[in-house]
């Protein structure tokens, strides 16, 4: 999994996102798999969990994903 540049001007949140959109969109993630958790983003990149939320929500309000609560991130 690709790591962020602390040094960017681009938010953490914004990198993390676009990480994770190029996995889906490249089929590193299957259509309808589900993702790793909150956490595990979070002990991957070395982030808060409100980092991981606001950019797995962005995702989610793009439709490139699905949030369940208590299924995880699809």
């Amino acid at each position: 999994m690709p790591s962020l540049n602390r040094k960017s001007s681009i938010p953490l949140y914004e990198q993390i996102k676009q990480i994770i959109r190029n996995q889906i969109l490249s089929g590193e993630y299957v259509a309808g798999s589900r993702l790793p958790t909150e956490e595990e983003f979070c002990d991957h990149f070395s982030v808060s969990k409100i980092t991981v939320k606001r950019a797995l929500n962005d995702l989610a309000r793009t439709g490139i994903i699905e949030r369940r609560q208590g299924s995880g991130s699809i």
